[in-house]
């Protein structure tokens, strides 16, 4: 079974997610946004970890944010409802 539980409200945009690598243990995808463009609300069953590559977003979760620059890694725990916008061009590498 695919790891992408729920997301809501999707449509069509400039946003990529590429799959880079996967196997039955785990998957390593590469997220492109364009600036301004949000990856609408989702969870995976599985912790995910956001290296950023480029770009800065923000990271928005029901209690929190977190801002991404190029560099920095951020830790979202199973099942943790949330949302990726991009401040300005943003890739990065999502493994979960």
């Amino acid at each position: 079974m695919d790891k992408y539980v729920k997301r809501e409200n999707l449509r069509a945009t400039d946003m990529e997610v590429k799959e880079i690598y996967g196997n039955g243990a785990y998957k390593v995808l590469e997220l492109t946004l364009a600036g301004g463009e949000t990856m609408p609300r989702h969870f995976v069953t599985s912790d995910a970890f956001i290296v950023t590559e480029k770009g800065q977003a923000e990271v928005v979760f029901q209690d929190r944010s977190a801002t991404l620059l190029p560099g920095e890694t951020l830790h979202i725990p199973v099942r943790e409802v949330h949302s990726v916008t991009a401040s300005e061009d943003f890739k990065a590498i999502v493994i979960f």
